[in-house]
């Protein structure tokens, strides 16, 4: 096993389904040593995907669960693990790094994190090339010409109006690209995240909390804009609403530039 935490913990999540593959120039390891200390990376590598208390971490792993504690709590806030309910109380996960880490640094990306993804991002054309696909497109309630049946839950009006929380932040794709020189004309505050808890939004930083009325009505500014609505690639526990241009967005751009 490699003695370099970043090594460790790119290889633990190029393990993951959405995976991270390695740069023949190193820029994947770059990228995590802009987000996390030599600390924080040994042990994110050392997470699972399931939720563990700082108890079970401690006693799984050793070292000290106040300090451990701590740490999680903090790497938490900075989008770089996730952080829920587990059986003992407060629980930590692994995070893929996209759909996951990448997308939470929406209110921290800056130039330099900016540079660095991009460097990622050219060695491979796409950032996640995965089967089944990680992201699916989703209509707002307009007619497609299609083979296959649109069902209701593909329509992006009906995720919102299923939610019971709703906020937007600022796509993460265009502010990036716009601090490597490369700004677009789409709007940037359209992005959407949802939540089934009620006021989950409410008071948390970087993101403007809305009512179902203002979420949808942001739906209808980003389709009239000639975005498109983008979503995880399952029906059940859709947290966010990806407004995507192919100049700027991962999942289209990639899209664009494989033809």
């Amino acid at each position: 096993m490699s003695d370099n935490p970043y090594k460790r913990l790119a290889e633990r999540l190029d393990a993951l389904p959405n995976g991270f593959p390695a740069a023949e120039d190193g820029a994947e390891l770059r990228l995590l040593e802009y987000l996390f200390t030599p600390a924080e990376a040994a042990l994110a590598a050392q997470l699972r995907l399931t939720k563990e208390t700082p108890a079970q971490l401690a006693a799984r792993l050793g070292g000290d669960e106040k300090s451990l504690r701590a740490m999680l709590k903090d790497m938490a806030k900075r989008g770089l693990i996730a952080a829920g309910r587990a059986e003992g109380g407060l629980g930590f996960s692994l995070l893929p790094f996209a759909v996951g880490i990448y997308e939470l640094q929406f209110d921290r990306i800056d130039a330099e994190l900016a540079r660095r993804f991009e460097a990622y991002y050219k060695a491979f054309g796409q950032l996640v090339a995965v089967q089944p696909a990680v992201h699916r497109v989703v209509p707002i309630g307009q007619h497609v010409e299609d083979a296959k049946h649109v069902r209701p839950f593909e329509s992006a009006t009906e995720i919102v109006y299923r939610a019971r929380a709703w906020g937007v932040v600022d796509c993460l794709c265009r502010r990036q690209q716009a601090l490597i020189g490369k700004p677009c004309g789409h709007p940037i505050d359209v992005c959407m995240v949802l939540s089934d808890v009620a006021g989950a939004f409410d008071n948390k930083p970087g993101i403007r909390a809305q009512t179902r009325e203002e979420s949808l009505a942001t739906l209808r500014r980003a389709a009239e804009a000639g975005l498109v609505h983008s979503v995880s690639n399952n029906q059940e526990g859709l947290w966010y609403i990806c407004n995507c241009c192919t100049c700027a967005c991962g999942v289209l751009r990639a899209m664009a530039e494989l033809g």
